[in-house]
């Protein structure tokens, strides 16, 4: 059975993908949506395993808890350590240009992480 707080944080993921694709944003709204996409599918297997976890944005973190409960992330495009400072970085600071996420790369890793959350979480719920 699909888990309802799971439910609800892919599709919260999904409101952030379709922020981060909004033309024109700027590099700090853009790295801030990607970030948040991010955080919310990983919460998403999270809460589907069955996994209690702090309020965070720290996605090592999150990381470090679906590996010790046995999961195994795909590689992404851009490390999602690098990608974790847009949390909180555009809201007080100008982003510096040489920390702006490339785009495509960014939108490519959260498609990657989505698909794996996605049939994980498909497999999951689908068990007795």
């Amino acid at each position: 059975m699909l888990d309802k707080q799971a439910e609800v944080l892919l599709r919260k993921a999904a409101e952030d993908e379709v922020m981060a694709r909004f033309p024109g944003a700027p590099d700090g709204p853009f790295g801030f949506h990607i970030q948040q996409a991010v955080e919310k599918l990983l919460k998403s297997l999270l809460s589907q395993l069955g996994v209690e976890y702090r309020t965070t944005h720290d996605l090592d973190y999150l990381v470090s808890l679906l590996e010790s409960a046995g999961e195994i992330l795909p590689q992404t495009v851009i490390t999602l350590s690098r990608i974790q400072r847009f949390a909180v970085i555009h809201r007080y600071d100008d982003v510096p240009e040489f920390a702006a996420l490339d785009r495509p790369e960014s939108i490519e890793t959260v498609r990657l992480l989505r698909a794996h959350v996605e049939a994980r979480i498909a497999v999951l719920s689908a068990a007795p």
